[in-house]
Formats: C-alpha cells, structure tokens, sequence
C-alpha cells in the first residue's frame, strides 16, 4: 500500500481520490507516522462489515458452537 504525508494529501486531494477510485490504497502518514488509511469504498464496506460488533458476535457464537459439537461444517451437510 503506498503511503502519502497529508501535505500532499491536501495538495493532491481529486487526483488521489480519482487514483483510489480506481483501486488504489494508501496510508497518510503524519510526520512520517502512519495516521489514516484511505481505501476505495467497496475496500472500506468489507472492513467494517468484518468488524461491526454484532457480526463478531455471531462468529464468536458459531465458533464456540462448532468446538462443541453443536454446529457443523456446510461440506458435511451433503
């Protein structure tokens, strides 16, 4: 993932936007520490999506289900 500092963030906003659009990543960095992430959209739905509170949840259920002997795996339901 390429990195930007935020001077040039702010200096390059539409071309890094257009860039990212694209498909592009990049870290922005702050006195050349990483600070921020910036992903195209479709990147940053799944991130939260594999991170909101109720969804890790339900794998934290479903985990602890399987290693008792509660659930099973979807190829063994054939």
């Amino acid at each position: 993932m390429a990195e930007i500092g935020i001077k040039e963030l702010k200096a390059e906003a539409s071309r890094v936007v257009d860039e990212v659009e694209a498909g592009a990543s990049y870290v922005v960095t702050r006195r050349g520490r990483p600070a921020a992430v910036i992903l195209p959209i479709d990147e940053a739905e799944d991130v939260l999506l594999a991170n909101a509170e109720e969804l890790v949840a339900m794998r934290r259920r479903a985990r602890s289900a399987y290693r008792r002997g509660r659930s099973s795996r979807l190829e063994d339901l054939d």
